[in-house]
C-alpha cells in the first residue's frame, strides 16, 4: 500500500488505525513506521520460531533492522507494534485495509537510514548470514509439476527397516524442490548398504574371521558401494530396464544426459566415450536389449540366457552410474562436475528421480 492510500483509508472516523504513538511516514511512496522500511521475504529458514521478532545487527553490533516471522499470523492492526504495522501496510491493498486476514509472507524491516547500505552490501547474501531470501534477481523456475497427471503404481513388499529409513523417506516427501528430494531418496540407498552390512555381521555372531572377510570384500569408494548395493539387492531388473526405456525415449533429455554422463563422465562409466553409439541406439530402437546388442554394449547375436544376464548387469551398472552422477552434480558445485542449475530441475524430476524411485522400489523390497 502506498502512503497516500493509507491516508485515504484513515479519513473515515470509524476506520481502524494503528497505535497512535507510532510515526507513519512516506519513503519512496512506501509506508515506513518508526523509520522501519518493509521488505517482503520470499522464504525464511525454519531456524526461527514463528511470530517472533529477531533483531538484525551488523558486525559492529549496530542495528540494521528486524526480521519478523509473521507468515500465517492474523492481522491485528490496533495492537501491532511498529515492525508489524510496517509489514501490514506493505502486505494489504487499499481495498483490503482493515479487513480480517493474515500475513502471506515474512518480512525484514530495515532502518531507513541504512536501507541503501543494506541493499548494496547485505541483501544478496542474506540466505547465508541470515537464513532468509528476498527473492530472485532474475526469474527462478518453480518446482516443476509433471507434464501430465501420472498413474501411481503401488508396489508391494517395500520395507523401511529402520527409523532412519522412515525419516529419510518422510523428508523426501516434504522437500519442495527436485534437487533436495533426490538427495533424500539417495540417502535411502546409502542407508540400505549400511543396514545390509550390519545384518550380515549380526548373522555371523562371534565369527571374527568371517566378519573380517565380509568387511574386506566391501568396496571403500562410494560409487562402488552404491553399485554393489544395487547389484545385490535389486530383484526386478526388467522393471528397471523398462524405466530406462521410458525416460530415454524423451529426446528433450538427451543433451543433458550427454553433458552429465559423458562430457563430465567419471570412472565407472560402463559406456566411456560411447555417446555416439548410445545415441544411435536410442534413436534406432530405444533403450532395449536388442539395441544394446546391436551397438556392442553386450554380446551381439540372437537372444540367449547369457545375453539376458549380460543385459541385466548392464542395466544395473548403468543405472548405478547415472544415479551417482546426478547425485554428485547436485551435491558438488565444483570444477570437474556438471553444476546443476534451476533449469535442470525438470530433468532431475522427470528423468533421474523416476529412475531412483524405481531402483528403491526393488532395493527395499524384502
Amino acid at each position: 500500500m502506498r502512503y497516500q492510500d493509507f491516508l485515504e483509508c484513515t479519513i473515515p472516523q470509524e476506520a481502524p488505525r494503528p497505535d497512535p504513538s507510532l510515526t507513519i511516514q512516506a519513503f519512496e511512496e512506501t509506508c515506513v513506521v518508526d523509520n522501519l522500511f518493509p521488505l517482503a521475504l520470499e522464504s525464511v529458514a525454519s531456524l526461527y520460531p514463528r511470530d517472533a521478532v529477531c533483531n538484525v545487527e551488523d558486525q559492529e553490533n549496530k542495528p540494521i533492522g528486524q526480521l519478523i516471522t509473521c507468515k500465517g499470523q492474523p492481522f491485528a492492526l490496533n495492537v501491532f507494534s511498529a515492525p508489524y504495522v510496517a509489514a501490514y501496510l506493505c502486505e494489504v491493498s487499499k481495498d483490503s485495509y482493515g479487513l480480517p486476514g493474515q500475513f502471506s509472507r515474512d518480512y525484514l524491516l530495515v532502518r531507513v537510514d541504512r536501507l541503501a547500505e543494506y541493499k548494496a552490501s547485505f541483501m544478496a547474501s542474506s540466505a547465508i548470514w541470515g537464513g532468509f531470501y528476498h527473492g530472485p534477481t532474475k526469474p527462478v523456475l518453480p518446482p516443476n509439476a509433471p507434464k501430465a497427471a501420472p498413474v501411481l503404481i503401488a508396489r508391494t513388499g517395500i520395507i523401511l527397516p529402520t527409523e532412519l529409513h522412515a525419516e529419510a523417506a518422510m523428508r523426501s516427501v516434504v522437500q519442495p524442490y527436485a534437487f533436495e528430494r533426490f538427495l533424500k531418496l539417495y540417502h535411502l540407498l546409502e542407508l540400505s548398504f549400511d543396514h545390509d552390512v550390519v545384518e550380515k555381521i549380526r548373522a555371523l555372531g562371534d565369527d571374527l574371521r568371517g566378519i573380517g572377510q565380509l568387511l574386506s570384500g566391501y568396496e571403500s569408494k562410494e560409487f562402488d558401494r552404491l553399485k554393489q548395493t544395487i547389484m545385490d539387492r535389486c530383484n526386478d531388473v526388467p522393471s528397471i530396464a523398462a524405466c530406462l526405456e521410458e525416460i530415454c525415449a524423451e529426446h528433450d533429455w538427451h543433451e543433458t544426459m550427454k553433458k552429465i554422463f559423458f562430457d563430465f563422465g567419471k570412472s565407472g562409466n560402463p559406456l566411456p566415450d560411447k555417446w555416439d553409439e548410445f545415441q544411435n541406439m536410442l534413436l534406432a530402437t530405444g533403450f532395449t536389449q536388442a539395441g544394446a546388442a546391436s551397438q556392442g554394449f553386450i554380446a551381439k547375436g540372437n537372444k540367449t540366457v547369457l545375453q539376458d544376464k549380460a543385459f541385466e548387469k548392464f542395466v544395473l551398472h548403468l543405472s548405478a552410474y547415472w544415479i551417482y552422477r546426478v547425485r554428485s552434480s547436485i551435491a558438488h558445485s565444483r570444477i570437474g562436475e556438471y553444476v546443476m542449475r534451476m533449469e535442470d530441475e525438470e530433468f532431475v524430476e522427470q528423468f533421474a528421480e523416476r529412475l531412483l524411485r524405481r531402483i528403491l522400489g526393488t532395493v527395499l523390497n524384502r
